[in-house]
């Protein structure tokens, strides 16, 4: 094999081991980009938390300060606030809590955002009052309104601060960088690749099958994962989450896959059509001599 042989092979598989990096860079960052954005199929994935211990004890310590600062004891604002996550009555509430919070952490709102938490439980005040009369707690349910009225808003960003989730998000940003420094180091690398090959268009297909079956091979991922972290089907809050978010945006990469797919065997087909036919060169004819 000759040097330059040897040179261009090498550069071939260099070449080729960049364009799989960047286009594993590109389908992360447009796979996260998407779920960050869509906001509404975030909150809906993220709802199950809602039951899980991370955030009922994080409500709960928010409940049990608000109303010992609002003058209940601290004994009764610990017993209320943990009545309150715990009744099956309020479990749905607190799910709109969770989805209320990731609207609110997704505003690009100046002057920051909040969770009115106390509106979102008055409704349930009734129940909630006999949920902590059965647990010990005689109140009534004018009590536990004038309890919540006295709760202020959960608070999520900061008037200085920049949304932590949706298009104006610091995360959706980096992911979107991600997704451009994916596609410069596909381009970069398939250009070398091609022109360090012999057949051009042929090379030009493979790098279009690689990137098809790359994608359609993370979208299969995403619905093995989601089914790995949550197989029996909602039991673990985060399990459920996460599977939801895996499951959420699985169809974008599967749409990528197939449209590459698709260029590729664009790709062969006119590479079989306008393939050049060699033509065979006629033996050349002796010279005519003429007479002098």
């Amino acid at each position: 094999m000759s040097p330059s042989r040897r040179r261009r092979n090498l550069v071939k598989g260099v070449s080729g081991w960049l364009f799989g990096l960047g286009s594993t860079v590109l389908l992360l960052g447009l796979w996260g980009r998407a779920v960050v954005v869509d906001t509404d199929q975030l909150a809906e994935s993220l709802t199950p938390l809602a039951t899980s211990d991370l955030v009922a004890e994080r409500i709960a310590g928010w409940m049990e300060d608000e109303l010992v600062d609002s003058g209940v004891d601290p004994v009764t604002a610990s017993d209320t606030a943990g009545q309150v996550l715990t009744d099956s009555e309020v479990q749905p509430l607190i799910e709109d809590v969770v989805a209320e919070g990731v609207a609110a952490a997704a505003s690009a709102d100046p002057s920051g955002s909040s969770v009115d938490v106390a509106a979102i439980l008055l409704p349930s005040s009734a129940q909630i009052a006999a949920g902590l009369n059965d647990a010990g707690v005689p109140v009534s349910a004018a009590d536990v309104e004038a309890a919540l009225d006295d709760l202020d808003p959960l608070v999520i960003r900061g008037p200085s601060d920049r949304p932590l989730l949706g298009r104006s998000s610091p995360l959706a940003s980096t992911l979107g960088i991600g997704a451009l420094l994916g596609i410069l180091l596909m381009t970069v690398a398939g250009s070398a690749y091609v022109l360090s090959s012999p057949d051009r268009m042929r090379a030009l297909r493979s790098l279009l099958t690689r990137f098809a079956l790359g994608s359609l091979s993370f979208a299969v991922l995403l619905k093995i994962g989601s089914w790995i972290v949550d197989p029996d089907g909602g039991r673990a809050p985060l399990g459920e989450s996460l599977a939801l978010l895996a499951n959420s945006k699985w169809l974008l990469p599967m749409t990528i896959g197939l449209c590459s797919l698709g260029a590729a065997f664009t790709a062969w087909v006119f590479r079989t059509r306008v393939r050049p036919v060699e033509v065979s060169r006629s033996p050349s004819e002796p010279p005519i001599r003429q007479g002098a």
